[in-house]
């Protein structure tokens, strides 16, 4: 585990990385004229945006109370809450503090515990990861994609069929484990091994075809949602580009934002809307009120 010290380090580097960015995206921009049209987007369109936002977290808790092992109930508000409190501390602190949080929330619902509560976070990963894929591989299909997103993909695609067979092996070697020892003299490798072998066993989700499918279903919702808040904000300025433009953005953000910086993904995520927009054609100006708006209406149902 990295050190205090070490850890104001990498915060540090993160928040010189996200300025940099913020000035490369601000240097040559009117910030008079950038203003003048976030004042023109119309309040429908930015609540609609918002709404779309808040969507994921409706289809986050189902995705992670149907990736729960059997026995094990945690209910649709509790799940809400868990994801809501995660997702902000995702984009608080330093990764993978946020995802670290997440487990440790639902790990203290009664009868989950942390080998069964890192099953689920194991699958939600997984499953976040195909529905990244995919939206990739649709904007290949639909546009040319600049050459730093077709290394991306490459690299999703191997990290995505490295963690699928981890995590199918453990699934299946160890899918019917059963814990004999119950006295507290074990070793810490006997610890170590224990708590592997229940992780393995609880990924119950993934040896269910039919579940995996539907948690499959709602990462894609996910996306959809997040997708729909990106029209919304483009209809809101009043930019008319093409359907794929949308998947085109939010295949860059997936890919920028694997790793999130804190606090919010601020300048990374800007950085990236800007220059996709810039891309398709849109002045510098309008570019960065879309990117500011945009990550707005990401960070306000947070709140």
């Amino acid at each position: 585990m990295p050190s205090s010290k070490q850890k104001k380090i990498l915060l540090l580097i993160a928040w010189i990385f996200a300025t940099l960015l913020l000035y490369i995206c601000f240097r040559e921009i009117d910030l008079e004229q950038t203003w003048h049209n976030i004042k023109q987007v119309h309040p429908l369109w930015l609540f609609l945006g918002i709404a779309g936002h808040f969507l994921i977290f409706i289809f986050w808790a189902k995705q992670w109370i149907i990736f729960l092992p059997e026995k094990v109930f945690v209910t649709f508000k509790e799940m809400f809450k868990i994801n809501a409190l995660m997702s902000t501390a995702m984009n608080t602190l330093p990764f993978p503090g946020g995802h670290a949080f997440g487990v440790f929330l639902l790990a203290k619902k009664e009868g989950v515990g942390h080998s069964a509560a890192l099953s689920v976070m194991s699958l939600d990963q997984l499953t976040e990861g195909i529905a990244k894929l995919t939206v990739l591989l649709i904007v290949s299909w639909l546009t040319p994609l600049p050459p730093l997103i077709k290394k991306g993909i490459l690299g999703l695609i191997v990290v995505i069929l490295i963690f699928t067979s981890i995590l199918l092996y453990f699934a299946f070697r160890f899918h019917d484990y059963k814990n004999i020892r119950t006295d507290s003299n074990k070793t810490l490798k006997e610890r170590a091994i224990d708590f592997v072998s229940r992780w393995g066993q609880q990924l119950e989700g993934l040896r269910n075809i039919q579940t995996f499918c539907y948690g499959v279903i709602l990462a894609y919702g996910m996306k959809l949602g997040e997708a729909s808040a990106i029209w919304s904000i483009q209809k809101g300025f009043g930019v008319d580009l093409p359907i794929w433009s949308i998947l085109l953005i939010l295949a860059a953000l997936n890919l920028t934002t694997i790793i999130p910086l804190a606090p919010g993904n601020i300048g990374v995520y800007e950085a990236t809307v800007f220059f996709i927009y810039q891309h398709l054609g849109i002045g510098p100006e309008q570019a960065i009120a879309l990117a500011l708006i945009q990550h707005l209406c990401f960070l306000l149902p947070l709140a």
